[in-house]
Order: structure tokens, then sequence, then C-alpha cells
């Protein structure tokens, strides 16, 4: 509407809101028809906030905080390639006196990196947001810092777990970011090189929610508040390496950290029923329908890789569902009688340890028959038959994965399901495994 005219904006914005309210009625009882719980309240798109980097040693907190200066606008800003970091130290300045020492630049033109509130967040375009890194190099982040992540019950996890006798596990997760609220870990690590050049290898990025979380291809991964283990894990992977340990078992090691990492929780969740779907989703059995032995997804993983210098540069994300009771279930749903429910921070902490502890034999011996056996002890598709939608609808039988290069390999099938001898090798990137249509279809 032309203002000069007369325009009545009022009755324009009362308009579109009232056609808004309609869209998310009827939006909402479409949801409700498809059996699918439905928040009544209105909810604002969340803000995002400060990340909290501490470690299990705080020299090495500290020693980050150092090297990241040296990438720094006037110590302070670090621009990388997607995101804006504004490093601080807990026991520093507040953030509004930092986002005033900001000195003028560009022959006296100020980039005001500081002009959106640091804490607050747009729903359409979250990189534009500067996110503080708040460095605790003194000790653990408290209670009152971050109410819905307990840093000391993690950390005190973490050194048990890489204790016990035997493992190799030593330094992942020895740094953590925490953030109660962000993007995606994946995001704020992978789209910013310039961050992850300076991570050490087993940097840990966790949160509460995101906002924008990540699955393969064009999914999204939708992280409800609170409930749901979410980190990444940077590893640099040595090209020299490809040839005895291909990068592409990453993520196979990833999900037998998972479903290991659960198991040996304690030693009373040995038998949790939890299993692995080729080539990257955690299931585990369905409680809601006993006796008839159906699994239900509860997590996935995303590997994320670029390459200089000589490394592939990884970071490997991982989402579990400890607590929430929907859409599907919970490891605390499948815990044995009598048990403590599940902690996060002490989830993490097994995970990590046992994916380090696999990761490092991996470097060493490839993916080996051990490594080999330990998979198939823990995935769904031993004889599973299937249809491959890429030959035209081809009926075969599912045998392994290959251990040179990781492929998914199956088995032709012709007259009453005996096998042809014709073998078919499917890669992970190309296509996806419906595993209640038994179909393998070509990613699209």
């Amino acid at each position: 509407l032309d203002a000069s005219k007369g325009g009545n904006y009022a009755k324009v914005v009362e308009a579109v809101a009232k056609d808004d309210e309609i869209r998310v009625a009827f939006m909402k009882a479409l949801l409700l028809k498809l059996g699918l719980l439905v928040t009544e309240e209105v909810q604002s798109p969340p803000s995002l906030s400060a990340l909290h980097v501490s470690s299990l040693y705080n020299d090495e907190a500290a020693k980050l905080f150092e090297d990241l200066k040296t990438d720094a606008v006037a110590d302070l800003f670090m621009k990388a390639e997607q995101d804006t970091f504004m490093l601080v130290k807990k026991d520093a300045l507040s953030l509004d006196a930092l986002a005033d020492s900001l000195p003028s630049s560009n022959n006296g033109q100020v980039e005001d990196l500081t002009k959106a509130d640091p804490l607050a967040s747009s729903p359409l375009d979250y990189s534009t947001i500067t996110k503080p890194m708040i460095f605790h190099e003194h000790s653990p982040p408290s209670h009152a810092d971050t109410p819905y992540f307990n840093h000391s019950l993690f950390y005190d996890s973490l050194l048990e777990y890489q204790s016990k006798g035997g493992t190799r596990a030593n330094s992942w997760g020895n740094v953590l970011m925490y953030g109660e609220t962000v993007t995606s870990t994946n995001t704020l690590l992978e789209k910013n090189p310039k961050l992850q050049n300076h991570l050490p290898d087993g940097f840990t990025a966790t949160a509460t929610t995101q906002v924008a979380g990540r699955g393969r291809g064009t999914n999204a991964w939708i992280s409800p508040p609170r409930g749901q283990l979410i980190f990444s894990v940077t590893v640099r992977h040595p090209l020299t390496l490809n040839e005895k340990a291909p990068v592409v078992f990453v993520q196979y090691l990833a999900a037998i950290a998972v479903a290991e990492g659960v198991r040996t929780y304690d030693k009373e969740y040995r038998d949790m029923p939890v299993k692995l779907k080729w080539p990257n989703d955690i299931y585990a059995l369905d409680p809601s329908k006993p006796g008839k032995n159906e699994y239900i997804k509860i997590g996935g993983i995303l590997v994320n890789s670029s390459y200089s210098s000589g490394n592939y540069n990884l970071v490997i994300g991982i989402g579990v569902n400890c607590a929430n009771a929907a859409p599907t279930t919970s490891l605390n749903a499948l815990r044995p009688a009598g048990t403590p429910e599940f902690s996060i921070e002490k989830c993490l902490a097994r995970i990590l340890t046992t994916f380090e502890d696999i990761y490092k034999r991996f470097r060493e011996v490839g993916f080996d028959r051990i490594l080999e056996e330990q998979y198939y002890r823990l995935w769904l598709h031993s004889g599973q038959i299937v249809t491959l939608e890429a030959e035209g609808g081809v009926r075969a039988r599912v045998v392994g994965i290959t251990r040179d290069w990781g492929l998914l390999k199956v088995e032709e099938l012709g007259w009453e399901d005996k096998p042809t001898g014709k073998i078919f090798e499917m890669q992970t990137d190309s296509n996806s495994f419906d595993f209640f249509k038994g179909l393998i279809k070509v990613k699209k």
C-alpha cells in the first residue's frame, strides 16, 4: 500500500495476523489427525545462548583462548566463514563492556560486529548474530551458568571412563563447548573452518536444544527442548592412513561407539536393546509393542568432511534420545528395572571414550575382523531380503559391508530366493535404506 494514498497499514497487519492464525490452526489439525502431539501454546522462535568453553584440565581452555585470539579482531572478535564469535574470559569484563571496547578500523570505518544483541536470535538468518564464546579457565561452568548441563558430572564421568583398564581414550571431550540453545553443533564447527583449524582433535560441542539441526542430505534433525544428547566431535584423519583405514568407516565406528557406549554405561545396562541400521542410524526395541521384536529409530549420525594439509577434517555429529517419551522412544524407557535414568552428561562421556578407543584401534589395524564382527553383532540386517530400486526392483539378500571401502554388499536372488551369484555393492552417499519396506533406494 502507498502511504501517500492513505493506505491503512493497521488493517493490513490485522488481516495478515488473522490469516496466519487460521493457517496454524489448520496445520495443527492435520498433525493431530496423523496422531502426533501438538503443543497448544504459541511459541516464539528461541534465542541463541552463549557458548561456554571449558576443559578437564583448565590450562587446555586457556591455551585455546590464546590461540583463537591470534585470528581475532582487537583480541575479541573472530570472524569465521559463516559465524562471528566474541571471545570472552569468564572472569573478564562484561559482554557490554567488551562490545563497547571494539576500536574503529578500516580508515575510521567501524565494522559493527556488535550491532545485534549477541544473545538474541533471528529466525531468518542465525549466522548474522555474533556468538559469545565464554572461556572458563579456572573451573567448569557453574549450575547458574548452565542449569541444564552439569559440567562437573561430565568431567568426573569422563575421567572415570578414561581411567578404566585397557582403554586408549585419554583426550576426546577434554575440551568442551556447550550452548543451551544453538543453531547446530555440526554447523558451528563444519561451516567455520577458520575456527575448526584451531581446535584440538576430540574437541566436542554439545547443546541442550538445536534450532537448525541437520541430518543426511537435505533432512532436518528436530531436537525437542531437553532430553536428547546432541553433540559433535572434531577429528583429523590423515590421508596417509586411507589405504589401511579408509575414512568412510568412521561413520560405522561412530555407530558402534553409540551402541557400545550405551551398553557399557554401567554393568547393569549390558543387555540394552540398541541396534544399528546401515549406514548411520541408531535403533532400539519398541517398548510399546512387547513381544513383536520391532525396532524404532532413537538416534542418528552425520559425518561432514573437508580436506586440507594432508588431513580429512571430520565433524561427526551424533544425536540420541535419552529421555523424551515422544515421538519415538528413549533410552530411559528401555533401561533395566530398578536402574537409574540415563544422565546426558555421563552418556556423553561414555560414548566419547568408547569412540576414541575404537577409532585409535582403527588407525592401527583398519576395519579388521574384530571390528567387523563387533559391527555385525549390533546391526539389524544380517540375511535381510531387500529390493534394489536402482537395479529395476531386483530382489536381493544383505551379505554385509566390504572391508575395503565400507560398501553395502548384497547378493541377487532368483527363483525361490536362490542366489544367482551376482553381487551388488551399494555406496552410502548415493543410497538410503528404508528398513521397514526392505527397500534400498537412490538418495534424492
